[in-house]
């Protein structure tokens, strides 16, 4: 990992904790979309980041989020989780024969390769925040409708980092 990539790591870390706990955790569309964009850093790590160094970097990216919002491990539990799927679900959408480091964006992926990769990432990170968090079955519609709702709000949210083409981390 290059000096320039873990700077980069670092902005996006701190740029998205700031803009979660400042903004995103306030809206609330239709009582059931929250964008939850912190996934983003997960799915922008690198892919031959070590699953050590992927764990940990989401860990603390979890931690933080709990630390300033009082969530008490909701996030540190998925981002984690996430995490250590993320490298069995990059396999999925990468494209064949990839042997170099690469970071998932629109430009190392094919687009449509990449929004399925970020759906999937959002669907399990979103799943856990909000099972967890509701820890009851007793509504089962509403925490459906809860995850689905969040996880487009933040792939959309997603697609629109990505159309920046922030060139930071590469």
């Amino acid at each position: 990992m290059s000096r320039t990539n873990v700077f980069g790591l670092i902005v996006l870390f701190i740029v998205l904790v700031l803009l979660q706990i400042g903004l995103f955790d306030k809206i609330h569309l239709f009582g059931y979309a929250t964008p939850l964009l912190s996934i983003y850093f997960i799915i922008k790590l690198s892919s031959q980041t070590n699953k050590s160094l992927q764990l940990i970097w989401s860990a603390l990216l979890g931690l933080t989020i709990d630390a300033l919002t009082g969530t008490l491990g909701l996030n540190l539990l998925a981002c984690v989780v996430a995490a250590f799927l993320r490298p069995f679900i990059l396999k999925l959408f990468e494209p064949r024969g990839q042997l170099e480091d690469y970071i998932p964006s629109f430009r190392s992926l094919d687009p449509k390769m990449f929004i399925r990769y970020a759906v999937v990432m959002c669907l399990i990170h979103h799943f856990l925040i909000f099972t967890v968090e509701t820890f009851s079955l007793f509504n089962f519609f509403g925490l459906i409708l809860h995850i689905a709702t969040s996880s487009i709000l933040t792939v959309l949210l997603i697609i629109a980092c990505e159309s920046l083409h922030l060139d930071y981390l590469e």
